[in-house]
């Protein structure tokens, strides 16, 4: 190579260098003007917003078209969270991935998840998620937007966004809220012991945690995730009771803390005996709540009791499945049936939560055939079914035995069951028929004998409990008023023809009672009440208002009375060897008829007649009634009951001895008496 040619390689060299030098000059140059731009652009530094303001002006620009910016391009903006040991902050998107282990939040359009934009009028879309018990106090913004919104349920959005944001953020504790803020809880215990519980979201004051407390071998406390609906805590030690402690943690408040306590027990299914297994969906137990009456008024009642959807499956002693909710194969399971707290003084009452439940089926069935002897295949098939919490006690069956024995027209039918709730053992129950209308035809033939224009109703203590109720002259200042069985309440109001037909007829027959003669009896059929108070009086009922006083009138017409309906009410009985129950007595104590129908001659003739006639045949029925159950099983059961609920341990042979010796005493005072 010449000279010439190496001078020219040289320049060539030369220049290029130059070049790149000048290239790297303009691009720090550019880089500095950037940095110095962003420091001064500070038109909404230091903006604040608690936690507990909602917004609603929001950026509308439509979405861009622009590809997710890639982590090593410069042009577009970030927010960087301020590290805070109490906060989870998060990029919130619905439908574009990012990547969890960024630092920073990349801006988005103005809906989350849109594409990004780099036009300066991105919003930011975060999630602010506040551990265990805290909640936000307040996020602090460092750069340039237009706002920031509080969306709720975590999320919060910054508006127009047009630099890089720096994002640090404050909690506090929340305190504790005078009410429980769960739509539903409650707990199940699986064939092999795990216990599980679980719970419901209000959706108009929704929760971020569930605070569980529980010792399985050692304390613990844990904080789950809302939105998980349930956890699987441990394995239950057979017949060890476990308490589980549950809060509901919300954004602006903690709940009352509530208890659920279980006892894993699998012996039960052993003892050949009626068995009721019910399985709530999700677990969720059937919850109300309870109100104490009114000045003047009497009880304690419930309210806001709501159905949960269940399966409900009937064994009979073999242990065969009998009946099922959910073989209807063309709806989801739990779709079969549905169950809630019933009751009033009950309920209200009830220890260790041993509700009273009323079923409700979805399509009718009859769930006691299987169970006892039916005098007809299949004869009440309703939707309506009760699980009534005294299994353990033997007044249901003297007092049906009693009335049949009187000739009463009907009472409702009975068996005694073991009861499972969500995999639990809640002890022994009675599984009832409901007091219900019915016309005497086919499947209706055990019911109260009404036409589609006739009534059932009742004389009832929690009348201030109901959605419709009225009075009549000798009831308005008392504690008792009538409310509704047939028509349904929700089918009437205070001025249906239905309700002032009754109302009317009533009134006129309180006249009539009132008067120096028997013209009363144009109005009520004579035996049906005597026979009411004849039971009532054979096992000297002591309770005067709450004792369950149906009545029922066959039609809308004159060429039907007043009617009693079935005697029903019998957890007072043995009030006094000495004595007659207290509905006889005066409006004070028992606000009904009976204490003016006993003065008539009329009413006493009949009542003498049956009484003398009646009173030898009670005590084979008895007998017939306890035939009916099994006994050595039913004793095996208490023992559980005794162990599970802390029950009397009574068996039903000792509680039928010492209602037939105080029966004796008593009929031969009733003897002295008429």
């Amino acid at each position: 190579m010449n000279i010439k040619n190496l001078s020219v390689l040289m320049l060539a060299f030369l220049v290029l260098c130059l070049c790149l030098f000048a290239c790297s000059d303009s691009r720090d140059n550019t880089a500095s003007s950037s940095n110095a731009e962003e420091g001064q652009d500070t038109e909404a530094s230091n903006d604040t917003i608690k936690s507990s303001d909602t917004g609603s002006s929001k950026n509308d620009n439509e979405e861009g078209n622009d590809p997710i910016p890639d982590k090593e391009n410069e042009e577009y903006f970030v927010a960087t969270i301020i590290e805070n040991e109490n906060v989870v902050a998060n990029p919130y998107t619905s439908s574009i991935e990012v990547d969890s282990e960024l630092q920073s939040i990349y801006y988005s359009a103005s809906t989350p998840g849109g594409e990004p934009k780099n036009d300066g009028t991105g919003n930011i879309w975060l999630t602010l998620k506040p551990l265990k018990d805290n909640c936000i106090d307040k996020v602090e913004v460092r750069g340039s937007y237009s706002s920031i919104e509080n969306e709720g349920d975590d999320i919060y959005c910054i508006y127009g966004v047009s630099s890089n944001l720096t994002v640090s953020i404050s909690t506090k504790q929340l305190p504790i809220v005078q009410k429980e803020i769960f739509d539903g809880y409650g707990y199940g215990i699986s064939d092999d012991g795990i216990m599980t519980v679980t719970w419901k979201e209000n959706p108009q004051d929704p929760i971020r945690y569930v605070e569980l407390s529980y010792f399985d071998g050692r304390s613990r406390i844990e904080y789950i995730d809302a939105s998980k609906g349930s956890k699987e805590l441990f394995l239950m030690e057979e017949h060890k009771q476990y308490t589980v402690s549950m809060r509901a943690i919300g954004y602006y408040g903690k709940g009352q803390m509530v208890d659920v306590k279980g006892c894993y027990m699998k012996s039960p299914k052993d003892v050949p005996f009626p068995r009721v297994e019910i399985t709530t969906e999700n677990y969720i137990w059937p919850d109300c709540d309870f109100v104490q009456s009114p000045e003047g008024c009497w009880g304690a009642g419930i309210t806001n009791a709501e159905y949960e959807q269940c399966v409900i499956t009937l064994y009979n002693e073999q242990n065969e499945v009998v009946y099922s909710s959910s073989l209807d194969n063309e709806r989801p399971n739990f779709s079969g049936a549905k169950m809630k707290i019933r009751g009033n003084t009950s309920a209200r009452y009830a220890t260790d939560s041993r509700y009273p439940y009323k079923i409700k089926l979805n399509k009718k069935a009859d769930l006691l055939f299987p169970l006892i002897d039916r005098e007809e295949k299949e004869c009440y098939k309703d939707k309506d079914w009760l699980l009534l919490n005294y299994g353990n006690e033997g007044f249901r069956i003297f007092g049906d035995a009693i009335a049949d024995a009187v000739g009463t027209e009907w009472s409702p039918d009975y068996c005694y069951v073991s009861l499972y709730v969500n995999g639990e053992y809640r002890g022994l129950y009675v599984l009832s028929e409901s007091v219900k209308e019915g016309n005497k035809e086919g499947n209706e033939q055990s019911r109260v004998n009404v036409e589609k224009d006739g009534y059932v109703f009742e004389c009832d203590a929690y009348w201030w409990n109901e959605t419709l109720s009225f009075s009549t002259p000798l009831t308005q200042n008392t504690p008792m008023h009538f409310t509704f069985k047939y028509p349904d309440s929700d089918d009437i109001n205070a001025d249906s023809k239905e309700l002032i037909y009754l109302k009317n007829y009533l009134t006129e027959f309180e006249e009539a009672l009132m008067r120096d003669d028997d013209s009363y009896l144009d109005y009520i059929d004579l035996d049906s009440f005597v026979k009411w108070l004849l039971v009532s009086d054979f096992l000297c009922i002591s309770d005067g208002g709450g004792c369950n006083i149906f009545l029922c009138k066959e039609d809308s017409t004159d060429n039907t009375k007043l009617e009693m309906g079935p005697n029903w009410d019998f957890d007072s009985y043995m009030g006094n060897v000495y004595g007659l129950s207290t509905i006889r007595l005066k409006w004070d104590t028992a606000p009904f008829y009976y204490q003016h129908l006993i003065e008539k001659e009329s009413f006493q003739k009949r009542y003498s007649e049956l009484f003398w006639k009646l009173k030898d045949t009670l005590y084979e029925n008895i007998e017939k009634e306890f035939d009916k159950i099994n006994e050595e099983s039913h004793t095996s059961l208490l023992q559980y009951d005794n162990f599970r609920f802390g029950s009397s341990f009574k068996t039903l042979s000792e509680r039928k001895d010492k209602f037939i010796t105080w029966l004796g005493e008593h009929i031969r005072w009733m003897e002295n008496q008429f």
